[in-house]
């Protein structure tokens, strides 16, 4: 990479970070660019250097961009700033970039200003989600106005997905049409024409939708017989694909629709779903809040009607507090007649806790001055309600001589807005306070624990194996065993603290007030004990175990974060010994999760630096001992530890999910190896992969291997795909569709460490597998161990009358492989015949062939 006159040893560290990295002059052009950034946008360093940066934002972006890049340019030269914003890469694609900017003097005395960019991952989006809702939650509990609420549930959604636009609008009870309530992206003379759409069939998504109440999506408006009459207007805005769900009541009425457009013909993603779902029913909440406070507001305007008339509850009284006249809807909302009514006072109706305030505003107002007072009264059969009232002075002859009480029944929007606090911040399944709500449980035991001088502790804990309960039972049995485990939690815990669900099946339990930490191991054992005996759901016995972390106060941590980590990581610890059981966290096991989460980082950059590498080993005809195919094995080479074996590197990749990126780029790499084979006049042979379960559950993971296949022009029956036996408890559809995909094309399946896990023959029989490979722990007892060779045999007679080919692994000894040759097993692999090789050294055994066992 060139590096230019205001280089320095700094510079070229800078530049050769994994980062975009960016050098603009004072004018604001780009004067140089590493590797990293024109390879990650997908450019040439030349096609970048002397454009504008710009050019790399997003359309609309680029005017915020470009007016505080300008800011940045004269102001605050000694400061690093930083920007959020959109970008586009060469092809298209759009991603989220977090940008750093400082100002720099060269060594010429020129101004120069240094940028780092980052790609924002999709846990931005999760957190970006979660405050979303967070706010528009708290926005309708401080009642603003709606306009502003749906303009923010709009414009959350368009945060979280740039390339979505938001439209939000609202039915007209009497003329049955929709009319624009929000639409901040979406361009003023759309929103305009179609202001006032009619709820019918074929009236674009929302009508549609409002018509039908059910979600309708449009991938693609210009096709679409529900957008005909819209086409030309949605292209002359380039709008291109829109989704919209009906907004409900709690009643079910619809309110409105919630939509949501798309630039490109497409169908909306799992996360565009939960989007869809989660802010049309936030919308719901709103809308229906906001209509109630109008409907409160009207009723207020209402006060100075006649008495007899008013809608809502009026009350006249003496200064003595006896009731001198009352409406009907006094009487109605009291159960009392208007005759009882006038033989009673305020205090028989009000409950004793409220009569202060309310005995208060009484006295105020007969001083002349008007109150207004929220207080709870016992109607006459038992039930509290709360009114709403209004006091104001009664004046004859300008003498007060009396007090009237205007009151409304506000019972229902109390209990509205205390729905609102719980879906907040407490679980709707268990009734138990949540993730948001529990550090606050948290650090108040702290403050408590360190004023008093005390010790508090925090219990994490789940269900050990519950995806087994969720994929063998279904979720709806799922929830009733997670309510179950939330009651029996809770009756251990009793008053000694607080228990609250952060989700899935994870529990949390805060404990305040100890003197030592055996009060907190009591909890936990009392617990475990709890799940000794089967718990009923239905008509179904359950044995469940639990794991659970414990951490202390002061001892750990004086943090609520690392309090509630560390008890994180100590149930962890419980899982790695065998579950079942509690575990008190100790520093030294944030020592055992460095080095994972180093080697963790190091790993995602793995493919890129090329640390990754394949190596091969042989698996050979047992009758004629020529090669009929390669197991395709990742081997990764770290520049600072040396080789990090697979059984350390794998299990985080599958954690992360970057399995998937690893096993796509091992079958790319074994598929180009053995296109390298056949052009040098090697004869073909089997190509054998490993092949995860998170790679099989992604959906997309069929049509990845036909890709490749097709490119390397790679007949299908030269792949060999393996599966592990385990993986067939793994029932679902994803994994299974995948399967299917890959023999329906010609690739190979085959079970490996047959014997070691959870086969069915149902499973072996609808997949057509066509190899078993007997686990090496098998083959090690051969010939010498009854049981292994019983086993062994079995196995081998099993696959024959299936029809499938047989492979030992393991073999190292002579006498194993004269075994296997006598009872018929057809092929082989292990360290009697080779080593994994290096693609060089495994070409030249497939030139020379297995010579040395005859």
């Amino acid at each position: 990479m060139e590096i230019h006159s205001y280089d320095s040893s700094y510079m070229r560290f800078y530049f050769f970070m994994p980062a975009m990295q960016f050098i603009l002059d004072e004018n604001g052009d780009i004067v140089d660019v590493n590797e990293f950034a024109a390879r990650y946008l997908g450019y040439m360093r030349t096609e970048l250097i002397g454009t504008s940066p710009f050019a790399l934002v997003h359309p609309e972006d680029r005017k915020r961009v470009r007016h505080r890049s300008k800011w940045l340019f004269l102001h605050q030269p000694n400061n690093i700033h930083s920007l959020e914003f959109r970008a586009l890469k060469k092809n298209g694609e759009i991603i989220l970039i977090q940008q750093n900017m400082s100002q720099m003097t060269s060594e010429d005395g020129k101004t120069l200003f240094l940028i780092s960019c980052h790609h924002i991952p999709s846990e931005k989006k999760a957190r970006q989600l979660l405050t979303g809702q967070k706010k528009v939650l708290e926005w309708i509990a401080k009642e603003l106005p709606l306009s502003d609420i749906l303009t923010e549930i709009s414009r959350t959604v368009e945060e979280i997905r740039p390339n979505i636009l938001c439209s939000i609008l609202l039915m007209n009870d009497e003329t049955k049409k929709l009319y624009h309530a929000a639409a901040p992206s979406l361009p003023a003379d759309y929103v305009e024409t179609i202001n006032g759409m009619e709820v019918k069939m074929n009236a674009g998504s929302c009508g549609t939708a409002a018509y039908q109440r059910d979600l309708v999506i449009v991938s693609d408006v210009q096709t679409s017989p529900l957008w005909q009459r819209y086409q030309a207007l949605a292209r002359s805005h380039g709008l291109r694909a829109c989704w919209s769900i009906p907004i409900f009541s709690s009643t079910k009425k619809v309110l409105g629709t919630f939509a949501m457009y798309h630039r490109e013909p497409c169908e909306p993603d799992t996360e565009d779903m939960d989007l869809i779902y989660t802010f049309s029913s936030l919308a719901g909440l709103a809308i229906e809040q906001a209509r109630m406070r109008e409907e409160l507001q009207e009723s207020r305007q209402h006060y100075q009607s006649l008495f007899e008339y008013n809608q809502d509850a009026v009350f006249s009284l003496h200064l003595d507090g006896t009731f001198f006249a009352a409406n009907g809807a006094a009487a109605q909302i009291t159960g009392y007649s208007r005759h009882e009514l006038l033989s009673m006072t305020l205090h028989d109706l009000v409950i004793g806790e409220d009569w202060p305030k309310t005995i208060e505003a009484f006295a105020n107002t007969a001083e002349g001055y008007s109150r207004h007072v929220d207080f709870r009264i016992q109607h006459k059969t038992g039930t509290i309600l709360s009114l709403n009232a209004t006091s104001i002075p009664i004046f004859i002859n300008k003498k007060i001589i009396g007090v009237s009480v205007i009151a409304k029944d506000v019972t229902e929007r109390e209990e509205r807005e205390e729905r609102i606090q719980q879906m907040a911040y407490y679980d709707p399944l268990t009734g138990l306070p949540n993730r948001r709500l529990f550090p606050e449980l948290v650090l108040a035991a702290v403050k408590k624990a360190r004023e008093n001088g005390k010790m508090a502790a925090v219990l994490y804990m789940d269900i050990d194996r519950f995806k087994y309960v969720n994929d063998s039972l279904g979720h709806s049995f799922g929830d009733q065993v997670l309510q179950k485990t939330a009651d029996l939690i809770k009756k251990c815990v009793a008053n000694s603290g607080t228990v609250a669900r952060m989700g899935g099946d994870e529990f949390t339990v805060i404990l305040p007030n100890l003197d030592h930490q055996e009060q907190a191991i009591d909890i936990a054992q009392r617990i475990l004990r709890m799940f000794q005996d089967p718990v009923q759901i239905d008509d179904l016995e359950l044995f469940l175990t639990l794991s659970i972390g414990i951490s202390l106060y002061p001892q750990h941590s004086e943090n609520v974060d690392a309090l509630i980590q560390y008890a994180d990581i100590a149930m962890y610890e419980v899982k790695q010994k065998g579950k079942n059981d509690y575990y008190v966290f100790q520093d030294d096991h944030l020592k055992k999760k460095l080095p994972d989460l180093i080697l963790l980082g190091d790993l995602h950059k793995s493919i890129r630096n090329r640390e990754l590498f394949i190596v091969y080993q042989p698996i050979i005809d047992v009758k004629t001992t020529k090669i009929r195919a390669m197991e395709t094995l990742v081997r990764w080479y770290h520049p600072v530890h040396g080789t990090v074996p697979p059984s350390e590197f794998i299990p985080l990749a599958e954690e992360t999910g970057f399995i998937v990126s690893i096993g796509e780029w091992v079958i790319r790499q074994a598929c180009e190896q053995h296109e390298k084979w056949k052009k040098i006049g090697l004869p073909p042979v089997r190509i054998a992969v490993n092949i995860s379960v998170k790679e099989l559950q992604d959906q997309h993971f069929a049509k990845r291997v036909e890709a490749i296949l097709s490119q390397k022009q790679i007949s299908p029956e030269y792949l060999e795909l393996e599966i592990t036996e385990s993986l067939m408890i793994y029932n679902e559809p994803i994994i299974l569709n995948n399967l299917m995909r890959m023999k329906e094309i010609g690739v190979r399946l085959s079970i490996d460490d047959f014997g070691t896990g959870y086969s069915s023959l149902a499973y072996l029989k609808r997949l057509d597998v066509d190899t078993v490979k007997i686990d090496q722990s098998f083959i090690a007892d051969c010939p010498r161990s009854y049981y292994g060779s019983v086993i062994t045999t079995t196995i081998i007679s099993l696959a024959h009358h299936l029809g499938m080919n047989v492979i030992a692994e393991g073999v190292e000894h002579l006498d194993q492989f004269r075994y296997l040759e006598e009872k018929g097993c057809q092929e082989a692999q292990g360290y009697l015949f080779s080593r994994p090789l290096h693609p060089k050294e495994a070409t030249k055994l497939l030139f020379q062939g297995i010579r040395h066992l005859y």
